[in-house]
């Protein structure tokens, strides 16, 4: 499965509000459709997902040692997005995946240690960012739609970089333009 998150702009929805509570009420809006990849590029959708939580765990990793020497609040996203590079040189099977790929990931531990110190400001049982084992870990995400990001959309089939042109089961037809593309494993497939 993958899901397109699309924006709709407030001016669809409220014609009446001026443009700056217009921007401030944008609709995100997300349609699931199920992918029908070769058994190759199936095989290139979980390296990709076993990299990314790979990267996810080292991460987590990397902040909780951080975290336990004492050194701050905690490491930085644009710290360990600025590893990335660096990263890519020593493990080559990583120099295949799209850099967006990889900076989500990070993205998204950084905003699971957002929402643990927000728990831990009001009170409320905190529940420490947990390692992720195999079936734990099921998506990855590209942040960026177009001619400049790791996907894009023509002519009913979905190109992703370095794995190629996807069919695509269209249940419904696609409402506004897509700004992310998340591949998600499932029971029954992508």
């Amino acid at each position: 499965m993958f899901c397109l998150g699309c924006r709709q702009k407030a001016e669809a929805i409220r014609p009446e509000l001026d443009e700056k509570q217009r921007v401030a009420q944008t609709v995100r809006k997300t349609s699931k459709y199920k992918l029908k990849p070769a058994p190759d590029q199936e095989r290139a959708f979980q390296l990709i997902l076993n990299r990314c939580r790979a990267l996810y765990n080292a991460a987590l990793e990397h902040r909780k040692r951080w975290w336990e020497r004492g050194q701050g609040k905690n490491a930085t996203l644009y710290q360990q997005k600025a590893e990335l590079p660096g990263l890519k040189a020593v493990c080559p099977e990583d120099d295949e995946i799209n850099a967006q790929v990889l900076q989500d990931v990070v993205l998204q531990l950084d905003r699971t240690f957002e929402a643990f110190f927000q728990r831990v400001s009001e009170g409320e049982t905190p529940g420490y960012p947990r390692f992720q084992g195999q079936g734990r870990y099921n998506r990855f995400t590209f942040p960026q739609v177009g001619e400049h990001g790791g996907a894009r959309l023509t002519n009913g089939l979905l190109i992703l970089s370095t794995i190629g042109r996807i069919a695509v089961r269209w249940s419904r037809p696609l409402e506004g333009a897509s700004n992310t593309i998340a591949i998600k494993q499932e029971a029954d497939g992508w």
